[in-house]
């Protein structure tokens, strides 16, 4: 071969290699493009939580997402599944024993996995800010809200008092807080519920941070209020472009809030991608299990919710194998035995289940909810005409405000009452005052008519035995040092009903009646989930054989699966025993299907009354309206002629 020949040779085999590598240097820029876009990396995370007395609990496992900037991502799914650990170990701020075990979390290339506490420092405000979800364990009560402002500045670095004292009212002023000059000087429990969680996002603003991680922020709260904050955490990311993360049960505020979900179940991802692609043709069975049990505002009275069947798995045994095999209809032999991958399906959405890609049609959520039967409403058990409470404000210039203002209503037993309102509207004032837990000031009431309402101590005695009340928080209304035979027997002792034996056999019927098992009456509230302490609350409340059951806001702090359990439960309760319900509740959609009629309250008063149906359907008074605009629809915007053609 000449010298020239050579060189040809070489010159072509130069271009070929070129050529070749061609593609790989394009896949690389790919890559490269797309880790820029990202700005948080989070690979095969697995986070454990350790204890001296047993095997350790695998709270997360090989979790894996992306999120980039300005994005706004959903985080779903029961109470335990690793949702708020997930967030938490985001920035290393696990409580007590727990660690990462396993993977990375990269902010803009930087492993916070690795990174000092100097490094988390300067990343936890500045670079990721949080959002908690209970506002008044979260704020410090002797602070004011400039105080608690001043101090995230300060540890940001700025120095200049009269400049945070400016930027605190720019941040107050800018989450809606009215009148922030004067406000700032006010203390946490001056503040309704939706304006200490408007002080908490101010707070977590106050760093200018790229990812703002809210855990559960609107679940606690009514539906204007809940569309308030959602509103302004959408004004906030189209601003500013910070990234949102929003950890909650709530689907309707998926669907209102966010582009993209990620469905979490046993501590790991089971499902992922676009959320109206997600919601409205779910590839997972728990995603479809989640739909079905989200109550529906276009559901009329009388239909049933679909709770998932089972309880989340013990994550201290969980072994290989799908977590949800054992509660799945769709479970095959390989399910209990492969631990399943996330798979890519059609439009552009992930999931965590073989059989669910071998489908061709996505799974649907019943079309029309199954019926409940219940009897017609009896005769009038309790009448309330006139009823007025007045309060005494704080301070020696406190003012008295009024709390109820002149409210009439029956109810009949087997009847159903919904009463909906924002806080402060008067609805759990009414609750007590129907309860006798505080004296009206004004009007009349009657239970079976006789007049009750300036009752004798006997009077009150006969009274209390037949007006129960199941409270909001399941785990504040149980006494923590008390078994859960002492609890529901509590109040056989208090209406001296039957003897030792006889109340022992009372509360295992009871228990029973109630959906939980005789045997964990030696067993202490701790122990139990968030539904099934609300079983033990509704318990106790059937012990005294009461006609009227008062349930203020029962299913409030639940996850929808739960949720739709303890309202069947209750349903079925009411047409066994013939109870007249009082259920108090912010979601109109529960309201609506488990009621009968419906009161809206407003300032104290009734403002519209009528059938379920009517009310949500036709209402007229321009508060209800605003009421059912408000309320958030888990089926996203042009969605629904779409669903609609999807056989069931």
């Amino acid at each position: 071969m000449t010298a020239q020949e050579a060189q040809a040779a070489q010159e072509n085999q130069e271009v070929q290699a070129a050529q070749a590598a061609r593609p790989a240097q394009a896949t690389q820029e790919a890559q490269t493009a797309q880790t820029a876009q990202d700005l948080l990396q989070v690979r095969d995370l697995g986070v454990e939580f350790t204890s001296p007395e047993g095997p350790a609990l695998r709270a997360v496992r090989h979790v894996s997402f992306d999120l980039r900037r300005g994005e706004t991502l959903a985080v779903v799914g029961e109470s335990g599944s690793g949702k708020s650990t997930t967030a938490l170990a985001l920035t290393r701020m696990l409580p007590g024993t727990g660690r990462i075990t396993t993977g990375s979390v990269r902010l803009a290339g930087q492993d916070l996995v690795t990174a000092t506490q100097r490094e988390l420092r300067a990343v936890r405000g500045a670079r990721i800010g949080m959002i908690f979800q209970d506002p008044m364990t979260a704020l410090n009560p002797v602070l004011t809200a400039g105080r608690h402002l001043d101090e995230v500045l300060r540890a940001h670095g700025n120095r200049d008092r009269a400049a945070r004292r400016a930027r605190t009212v720019e941040l107050l002023d800018r989450v809606g807080i009215p009148e922030p000059h004067r406000r700032a000087d006010d203390h946490p429990h001056q503040f309704s519920g939706g304006q200490r969680q408007r002080i908490l996002i101010a707070m977590a603003l106050a760093g200018e941070p790229d990812i703002l991680l809210a855990d559960e922020p609107t679940t606690a709260l009514d539906a204007t209020v809940q569309d308030q904050i959602l509103t302004l955490l959408a004004d906030l990311n189209r601003e500013t472009g910070t990234a949102l993360v929003l950890i909650t049960h709530n689907m309707g505020v998926v669907a209102r809030a966010c582009a993209r979900v990620l469905v979490m179940y046993g501590g790991t991802v089971v499902e992922d991608g676009p959320t109206a692609e997600v919601l409205a043709r779910p590839r997972h069975p728990y995603t479809a299990g989640l739909l079905a049990a989200v109550p529906r505002l276009s559901a009329p009275s009388g239909t049933r919710l679909t709770g998932i069947p089972g309880s989340p798995p013990d994550l201290t045994l969980l072994g290989d194998g799908c977590a949800f095999a054992d509660r799945c209809a769709f479970a095959e032999a390989g399910c209990r035995t492969q631990t399943p991958a996330l798979t890519p399906l059609p439009g552009g959405v992930r999931a965590a289940c073989p059989p669910a890609a071998r489908r061709t049609e996505p799974l649907t959520t019943p079309a029309a909810p199954a019926r409940i039967d219940r009897p017609a409403p009896g005769a009038t058990v309790l009448e309330a005409e006139g009823l007025r409470k007045t309060y005494q404000g704080r301070g020696v210039r406190g003012r008295r405000f009024t709390a109820l203002d002149g409210v009439s209503l029956t109810l009949a037993a087997g009847e159903t009452l919904g009463i909906v309102g924002e806080s402060g509207s008067g609805k759990s004032t009414l609750a007590r005052v129907l309860a006798h837990a505080h004296p009206a000031d004004g009007g009349t009431l009657r239970l079976r008519g006789a007049d009750v309402t300036r009752p004798s101590r006997r009077e009150l005695h006969a009274v209390r035995r037949q007006v129960q009340m199941v409270f909001q928080d399941p785990y504040a209304s149980l006494n923590p040092r008390m078994t859960v035979g002492q609890i529901v027997a509590e109040p056989l002792v208090a209406f001296g009903i039957g003897d030792r034996e006889e109340r022992e056999r009372r509360v295992a019927g009871l228990l029973r009646r109630a959906g939980l098992d005789p045997a964990v009456a030696d067993r202490y509230p701790r122990a139990f989930s968030g539904g099934q302490r609300q079983r033990i609350g509704i318990a106790r409340a059937l012990a005294p054989e009461p006609s009227v059951l008062i349930c203020d806001e029962p299913v409030s702090a639940l996850d929808v699966s739960v949720q739709a359990q303890i309202v069947g439960l209750l349903t079925d309760l009411q047409r066994d025993l013939g109870l007249a319900l009082v259920f108090i509740a912010h979601d109109l959609g529960v309201v609506r299907q488990v009621s009968h009629r419906i009161a809206v309250m407003h300032q104290g008063r009734i403002v519209e009354s009528g059938s379920a149906d009517e009310i949500c359907e036709r209402p007229r008074d321009p508060y209800t309206r605003a009421l059912l605009a408000a309320a958030p629809d888990p089926v996203p915007l042009g969605e629904h002629a779409r669903r609609s053609e999807v056989p069931a």
